[in-house]
Order: structure tokens, then C-alpha cells, then sequence
């Protein structure tokens, strides 16, 4: 997600209401909630984001939370929320998901009982993780053809232009990404996640259904483990 120097980041999770603004109504103090789609950029690139100790949020960036919902699953369901509203408004037998990420091969997979997808992604790990999910992948220097949809979640400008060239109907673009990253192209249908209605109930199906290996995906949890397996294996792993 795009980073602002100096802010504490984040832009999905759950998180727990301790004060209300003045005349805000929906939510109770104690109560949890789940960080919307549509506030995801605003998030990457204001103050602060969902990884400070507090934060301000306004209220309609939230959506209730299901009761008894743990931290994890609830940070999943906050990515993942737009996913069952797009599976939805996705039409043609063709999707090209580009970026390979969490929430782009969480997309893809839940996509692949309903028409043939690809994912481009930007590095050999990107293609390391869709081909254990069973998804077909290209770097984006390589991929070809042409698909009725493409479903831009990268922040990679070259790869954004890349995909979108290769979209004959349907550009949908994640709310992750700023719709500056996305060049425009000459497509019937511009679609904005962030716009499209959550639906948190579908998201905890699909965040159920999803293979745990797909966790992997999320960079900061490879990079913590790897750091972790350098240091116990040489000198500092008494230190760890």
C-alpha cells in the first residue's frame, strides 16, 4: 500500500471502538468493528493507519463485526470484504487478476469455479504462490492474449499498464490501489472496488474456504520468518 514517511501504517483490520465523536450513532463503545474497502487508500495515506495504538476513523469507514471474531480472521475479512460483490459483477469466461498478493490470489482462487482465470505477477515468488493454488501465472513481461476482465490489485505502474492493455470489457480496480496507479484504458467498464457494497457474511466464507498457504502471501509474515530461520540457524539464535 502506498506509504507516507513518518505515519504508522495500515489500511484493513478490526478494530475496538474506545470513544465516540460527537452525534456519531451505529456503534458502541467496546464494540468491534471491521475497516471498510473504501477507506483503504485514504487510510495508506493519512496521519496514521490501522497499525497505530489509536486511531481516528470516521465512522463510516466501519462496518460491524460478527460477534466472537478474532483479530486474524477479522484483518482477513476487512481485505477481503469487496471480494463477494466483484466475483459477482464479473462477466465474460476470461479474468486476469494482476498483482499476487494476498487479497489478488485470494480473488483469483475464489474466482476459479466460475470462468478461467490467470494471475501476471511481478516477481517468482508471485508465481511460486499461484502455481501451489493451482492458478495459472505469468510474469508480467510475458503474459498474452487478451481477457474480458482484468482486476488491477498491484502497485507496480508497469504492470497496472501491462494488464490493463490486455482488457477487452471490464478494468476493476482494487481498493487498494489508487486510481493514479492505473492508467486509463480504452475499456467499456471502469470498476472501483471501493465503491462496490462489503458483504462480511460472504467474506467469512470465502476468508474459510481460502488454503492456509495463502497466508503466506502477506510479506511482512515471509520476511518475519525468514528473518527468524537466518538467526536461529547462525550466531544470534540464543538472542532469539
Amino acid at each position: 500500500v502506498p506509504y507516507v514517511y513518518g505515519k504508522v501504517a495500515g489500511s484493513a483490520g478490526l478494530i475496538r471502538v474506545l470513544e465516540l465523536g460527537y452525534g456519531v450513532g451505529g456503534f458502541n463503545v467496546g464494540e468491534e468493528a471491521i475497516v471498510a474497502p473504501k477507506c483503504f487508500v485514504d487510510l495508506a495515506t493519512r496521519a496514521d493507519g490501522t497499525l497505530a495504538e489509536l486511531l481516528s476513523i470516521p465512522s463510516e469507514c466501519l462496518l460491524p463485526a460478527p460477534r466472537g471474531i478474532d483479530s486474524l480472521l477479522g484483518a482477513k475479512v476487512s481485505l477481503l470484504a469487496h471480494v463477494p460483490s466483484i466475483l459477482r459483477r464479473i462477466s465474460g469466461s476470461t479474468l486476469l487478476v494482476a498483482g499476487c498478493g494476498f487479497e489478488a490470489l485470494s480473488l483469483a482462487y475464489s474466482a476459479m469455479g466460475l470462468l478461467r482465470v490467470e494471475a501476471m505477477c511481478s516477481s517468482e515468488v508471485g508465481l511460486q504462490r499461484a502455481s501451489r493454488l493451482g492458478i495459472r501465472s505469468y510474469l508480467w513481461e510475458e503474459a498474452g492474449g487478451s481477457y474480458d476482465a482484468v482486476y488491477v490489485a498491484s502497485l507496480n505502474p508497469y504492470l497496472n499498464i501491462s494488464a490493463s492493455r490486455k482488457c477487452r470489457d471490464s478494468l476493476i480496480i482494487s481498493p487498494f490501489v489508487p486510481r493514479e496507479y492505473v492508467p486509463t484504458a480504452p475499456v467499456e467498464r471502469v470498476v472501483a472496488s471501493s465503491r462496490v457494497e462489503p458483504d462480511v457474511a460472504k467474506a467469512i466464507e470465502i476468508v474459510s474456504n481460502i488454503p492456509s498457504d495463502l497466508g503466506k502471501a502477506i510479506k511482512v509474515v515471509d520476511s518475519l520468518q525468514r528473518l527468524v530461520d537466518v538467526a536461529t540457524s547462525g550466531t544470534y539464535g540464543s538472542y532469539v
